[in-house]
């Protein structure tokens, strides 16, 4: 079912902060066909379950409580964006800065221990969850403001990952940034799930690349291609160049 569920993901997502109407549409037609897609996944495992994470969620009892199906499928729903989406945009986002500046690509190829910083530094300068809401709980004095309970808070994860009074030159990609306590995965008791998963998918995929593909290089200087949204965002698509050192099927790539 991949290609179906990475779909409804793709036309979920793709129409926040786009007043196009067949976005529209399409965003409302997949959310249905995915709601409709996981109540029989769920309904399957309650009654079949098998050893992977939908069994685990319909099935987990904490002093007699239970996730209902609604809460299921929606935690199903959030796994699957927050997977297909943000890494992504990351590994995009990520190696466009690496070619767009060679000197860099050519030191974390030759030097595979600068992957663990690279990493980093991809992660704060895409910064692919760019705002999330939350209600404080209780009354609040930040910044000199003072917030009530109720009242909600808007967090801008990008403006956190490129302050001034953080971070040495934010406005530069800096692979070997020393001091990276970006905040790409969030903070405390909402700090991303995944977190280690992307993390190994992106160490993963750069050192396979730098093996295979060592000339990898932007097919043009014309723009990218980008996802106009205001919740998650990223590189639509990116068209390189290369000469592979190693079959890669039909020899095409484009990292979208």
């Amino acid at each position: 079912d991949r290609h179906d569920v990475l779909q409804w993901s793709e036309d979920m997502l793709g129409t926040q902060g786009v007043g196009d109407e067949d976005l529209v549409l399409a965003q409302f037609n997949a959310a249905i066909a995915y709601h409709e897609y996981a109540t029989k996944v769920v309904a399957d495992r309650r009654a079949n379950p098998k050893d992977d994470l939908v069994s685990i969620l319909v099935n987990a009892e904490i002093d007699g409580d239970r996730l209902s199906d609604e809460d299921v499928i929606g935690e199903t729903l959030l796994i699957l964006i927050g997977g297909d989406e943000t890494t992504r945009h990351v590994i995009a986002g990520g190696v466009e800065q690496l070619l767009r500046h060679p000197e860099h690509w050519a030191a974390v190829r030759a030097d595979r221990s600068l992957i663990h910083q690279t990493v980093e530094e991809m992660l704060r300068w895409v910064s692919p969850i760019k705002n999330m809401n939350r209600t404080l709980t209780q009354d609040f004095e930040f910044g000199g403001a003072q917030l009530s309970a109720g009242d909600q808070a808007l967090l801008m994860y990008e403006s956190a990952n490129y302050d001034e009074t953080r971070f040495d030159a934010p406005d530069v990609f800096n692979p070997k940034r020393e001091v990276n306590d970006h905040v790409a995965f969030g903070v405390g008791s909402h700090f991303c799930l995944g977190s280690n998963l992307a993390r190994y998918e992106l160490r993963v995929f750069l050192d396979v690349v730098l093996d295979r593909i060592p000339d990898l290089a932007l097919a043009s200087d014309a723009p990218l291609a980008r996802r106009r949204n205001n919740f998650i965002s990223g590189i639509e698509k990116m068209p390189v160049s290369f000469a592979a050192s190693a079959p890669l099927g039909d020899g095409k790539l484009v990292l979208a």
